[in-house]
């Protein structure tokens, strides 16, 4: 068996699907009533610049504007995780760009109506604009707190990249006291401070070019903080001139928790197959350390003990037979 074969075959953990970046192609020509041809289709999500990058997404939020679209989408695309050994996924969605004439918290019980008749575990991850106003605030809080543990695990806080977290304290020291799970975006270097509210952080997107310091790192290990890689989205935007030269791999041994990650699987045209391609090219990864990678996630990821125990024994019985 090549490698190529084996990494197709092997279980995948994906933490980082965005949603409106990862409806499929035979969805959105579903959803056009095949109005587009493939070749259409291409050249519409064929783009060379931010801009471009956004309006492939904005052509999935006008399609999805209705629930039966969205229930559609998101059946289409929990088969299309399926059909790449995706055993377990997070799902990003950003409740404030759906069809204002959509309530969110249809939104929200379709969504989770489709991931529970699926055989396939599958968490949702609020995404919240902190520069929304203060009743699209209150409104996401209250379904995050309302949703919490009951298919959405996680909150992802959005920011300008010229803003640092310093004003929302108050809002992070609320999700440590209610027991809230949080992501952040590390991605500035206004931002590469060691600031305790990355320190409380389930888990730092990771954007810096250069390998942090010392002592954060020390306290994202202690911490058990997992870092995500996204490599073909900063590849694409070109946030690092040779991949080869990055630090990924030194993190990974010097025992920081990180995973790889297909953010927007339509947008980007890349699926996690793509990306352990891509990483094995690239860097010195083997397949055993693929294997302790995703068992170090699955051991870290919010959901109840008895299916995480189910997952990590599904997930080293499927390896094991690939090594």
């Amino acid at each position: 068996m090549t490698l190529f074969e084996q990494l197709k075959l092997f279980p995948k953990v994906d933490l980082h699907v965005d949603f409106l970046g990862s409806i499929t192609k035979d969805t959105i020509k579903e959803l056009t009533d095949n109005s587009m041809s493939n070749l259409e289709l291409d050249d519409i999500l064929d783009f060379d610049s931010l801009k471009d990058y956004d309006k492939s997404r904005s052509m999935a939020i006008k399609l999805l504007d209705s629930l039966d679209n969205i229930k559609l989408s998101m059946k289409n695309l929990i088969e299309k995780l399926k059909s790449d050994n995706i055993i377990y996924a997070e799902i990003f969605i950003n409740l404030d760009l759906f069809n204002k004439k959509l309530k969110k918290k249809d939104i929200l019980d379709i969504m989770l109506g489709v991931i529970k008749d699926s055989d396939l575990k599958i968490n949702l991850v609020m995404e919240i604009d902190m520069q929304i106003d203060k009743d699209k605030m209150y409104e996401n809080l209250s379904l995050l707190y309302e949703y919490y543990d009951k298919g959405i695990n996680l909150v992802h806080l959005k920011k300008s990249k010229q803003e640092t977290f310093a004003s929302y304290k108050a809002l992070f020291d609320k999700f440590l006291k209610d027991k809230i799970d949080y992501i952040v975006i590390l991605d500035t270097r206004l931002d590469n401070q060691n600031k305790e509210i990355y320190y409380n952080a389930k888990r730092i997107i990771y954007n810096l070019i250069e390998k942090p310091e010392k002592n954060f790192l020390d306290i994202i290990r202690d911490n058990e903080i997992i870092l995500e890689f996204p490599i073909t989205y900063q590849n694409y935007f070109n946030l690092y001139d040779d991949l080869s030269n990055h630090f990924v791999y030194d993190l990974y041994k010097e025992n920081i928790k990180v995973c790889f990650t297909t953010i927007d699987m339509t947008s980007l045209d890349t699926d996690l197959l793509n990306e352990y391609c891509k990483l094995f090219n690239v860097f010195p990864f083997n397949l055993h350390d693929l294997v302790n990678l995703n068992l170090n996630i699955l051991n870290r990821i919010n959901i109840n003990d008895n299916i995480k125990n189910d997952l990590i024994v599904e997930f080293k019985e499927k390896a094991n037979e690939l090594l």
